[in-house]
């Protein structure tokens, strides 16, 4: 019940109109908050990419005074230090000492000869002394050759196994050329010149955290140490920007650069005098504060709106539009409301609309009453009439007569309301009947046939049918019908039209039968050839009805029959011709196989008989062939070759089937003096109800 409440109000116009409002509302607002949160994500935007910018900047150089201190700091030892302590390890170590700023600034400090031996060296406290070898390192070999100062790539310290990168400054003999190396390590996972710039970014306070890499992607600081010396590209969000930032060519530019990936923003910024970039990374989402989450707020607050407004529209529609339910109730009533203080007054569009509707009722009840007096009128006239009348519409009886119901073995009223094709014997039969019905209609005539028509009780009968529609070019308007049953009629048509075809006693087909079928296959086209024709003339026949009487002759020759139909093909035909004569039609059969069904009807013939006064009577039967080829001929002429192919066998000693001569070519020309063989004619004596005898 409460689905039913809920199913009914909603397809209310009140229910409609506030859904309408409802959703009005909630697009407004939404549209509205979007487009200014919109507006303020693009100026946020723009405001983060500056700071991002900056910030950037401001650390790539701060970094590169950093290194160029760090760089200072060391060429000023290197410049400083007394040429003639080069040859001992000891002086070397004590004029480092005497420099703790420069211990300070690096994890270690050494001195590296040509050969590549570290000689001397000062560690950080409590970092254990050690001596290297540093020949093959490429930082010692750069300075070495070039006399410049180098910042190594990271590299794995061999004495802590830590990242660690180095700096060089050359150390210079009194005359020129180097002398020596000065270099200093710093470690990548420890505090150094680069941990301040990214450390900020642990403690979660910032959107954004520093990344620096050097000129092959590698991480050179990072918030968490341990990453130091990992591919950048395992960093989230800075894969994208280092793809488009080796696409670049790995520029090095301290200009800075923005660019938003796989929703992170990546600003970039290189470190001048090194071959370091600075990557700032954070998500877009963190990075624009929280602008995209305003937005959802946004629609939120739209839809609250959009709910709170349809509500209040939904009351206020319910109240403005009671006099419209009060309508409606009206309207639906069985009986129709006439009183005027029944129906809703007042000014306005329902004040007429309530009028409009309360004589619209009106009229629709005397019409009613009207078509209500013309459907019984109608009915009595049905009812009346001594011819099976009904009416349809969309192919459903409306009103049916009781002649045309008791045709059809129903009670008056059992057909209203079924389908038209519940009368037809097969849907098929009742669905090609529509297309002819269309095209009589079409043209403006009625529709007449005869048809089956199916019975209550399963039987069918014959009926003709008319029918016309009410409206000539309104389909809707329905159709007419008149059934009358034709039954009998129908199968006194047929009968009278099978016993003009055939013969009353074998049953067979007559002579006109034959000769009809005969000129038929004659005249086919294109004709269906060889074919070939039996004419059969029963011997000894004339013994049995002189001896044995009609009745015994007629008996006979119904045996023939049968013989001559349980032999030959369904296609084939076999006719009486009259008398002891019959004739069997073998269409797409050659002379040869016609020989043997010829000799198979002789040999059956000699079978038949009758018993009379202790003696057998048999016949036989001399048989005529005609093959019919693709030459011209008559039905005529056939008959008359085959015969007299069949006088040729009974006097060769009758019981013999013989095939008539090949036919000319063409027949004769008109005028030429030649003509046809006419038929033989016989003269036969005697008569009986089997035909005159031989």
């Amino acid at each position: 019940m409460p689905h039913a409440w809920l199913r009914g109000a909603a397809a209310t116009l009140k229910f409609r109109l506030a859904l309408a409002s409802m959703l009005v509302i909630a697009l407004s607002v939404g549209v509205t908050t979007t487009a200014l949160l919109h507006e303020v994500g693009k100026r946020t935007e723009r405001m983060v990419f500056d700071l991002e910018s900056a910030t950037a900047t401001r650390a790539a150089n701060l970094m590169a005074n950093r290194v160029v201190s760090l760089q200072v700091a060391l060429r000023a030892v290197a410049t400083a230090m007394p040429p003639g302590d080069l040859d001992s390890p000891e002086s070397i170590r004590a004029y480092l000492s005497s420099k703790p700023v420069l211990r300070s600034m690096f994890s270690r400090v050494f001195v590296a000869l040509p050969n590549g031996e570290a000689i001397s060296s000062v560690a950080e406290p409590g970092a254990r002394e050690a001596v290297l070898n540093v020949a093959d390192r490429p930082y010692f070999v750069q300075t070495m050759s070039s006399g410049q100062p180098i910042i190594s790539e990271p590299v794995i310290s061999r004495m802590t196994n830590l990242p660690s990168i180095f700096f060089t400054v050359p150390i210079f003999k009194p005359g020129g050329g180097v002398a020596a190396v000065l270099a200093g390590s710093m470690r990548l996972t420890v505090r150094n010149l680069m941990y301040d710039l990214v450390e900020k970014s642990l403690d979660g306070e910032e959107p954004a955290h520093t990344v620096v890499v050097d000129s092959l992607g590698r991480i050179l600081a990072h918030p968490d140490p341990k990453r130091a010396m990992q591919e950048g590209t395992t960093e989230p969000g800075l894969a994208a920007a280092l793809k488009v930032w080796v696409a670049q060519g790995r520029p090095v530019e301290p200009t800075p650069e923005v660019l938003n990936a796989d929703g992170y923003m990546v600003t970039r910024a290189g470190v001048p005098g090194t071959e370091w970039t600075i990557f700032r990374v954070g998500a877009e989402a963190a990075m624009m504060g929280g602008v995209a989450t305003a937005m959802a707020d946004g629609w939120r607050i739209a839809g609250a709106a959009a709910l709170a407004g349809g509500a209040t529209l939904l009351a206020l529609l319910w109240w403005l539009l009671r006099p419209l339910a009060r309508l409606r109730d009206l309207a639906m009533r069985p009986d129709d409301v006439v009183d005027q203080a029944a129906w809703p007054g007042g000014g306005g569009e329902i004040g007429e609309l309530g009028e409009a509707l309360r004589r619209s009722l009106q009229g629709r009840r005397r019409a009613a009453l009207e078509q209500a007096a013309a459907m019984q009128k109608m009915s009595s006239i049905l009812t009346a009439a001594p011819i099976g009348i009904a009416f349809t519409r969309d192919r459903k009886f409306e009103l049916v007569g009781q002649e045309f119901a008791t045709l059809l073995g129903y009670e008056v009223g059992d057909l209203t309301g079924r389908a038209a094709s519940d009368i037809y014997v097969s849907e098929e039969e009742y669905k090609a009947l529509g297309p002819r019905v269309g095209a009589a209609f079409g043209a403006g005539k009625p529709f007449f046939d005869e048809l089956r028509f199916l019975r209550r009780d399963g039987s069918f009968i014959w009926g003709r049918l008319q029918g016309r529609p009410v409206e000539v070019g309104d389909a809707n308007a329905g159709t007419i019908w008149l059934l009358e049953d034709v039954t009998r009629r129908r199968a006194e048509r047929e009968r009278v039209a099978w016993s003009a075809s055939h013969d009353a006693l074998t049953r067979l087909h007559n002579r006109e039968s034959f000769e009809q079928r005969l000129d038929e296959l004659l005249a086919e086209t294109p004709p269906v050839r060889p074919a070939s024709l039996l004419f059969i003339d029963l011997d000894r026949f004339k013994a049995i009805n002189d001896s044995a009487g009609h009745a015994a002759g007629d008996a006979v020759l119904k045996d023939v029959a049968k013989m001559l139909t349980s032999l030959v093909r369904p296609t084939d035909l076999a006719a009486r011709m009259g008398g002891d004569e019959f004739a069997v039609l073998l269409p797409q059969c050659a002379a040869e196989p016609a020989q043997r069904i010829g000799e198979r009807i002789r040999d059956a013939a000699q079978l038949i008989g009758i018993d009379y006064q202790g003696r057998r009577l048999n016949i036989g039967a001399s048989i005529g062939l005609v093959e019919i080829g693709h030459e011209t001929a008559t039905a005529a002429a056939l008959l008359a070759r085959a015969d007299a192919a069949c006088y040729d066998a009974k006097n060769a000693g009758r019981n013999a089937v013989r095939a008539a001569p090949a036919a000319p070519a063409s027949p004769a020309a008109p005028g030429s003096g030649a003509a046809a063989a006419p038929p033989t004619l016989r003269v036969v004596a005697g008569t009986g109800t089997g035909g005159a005898p031989h």
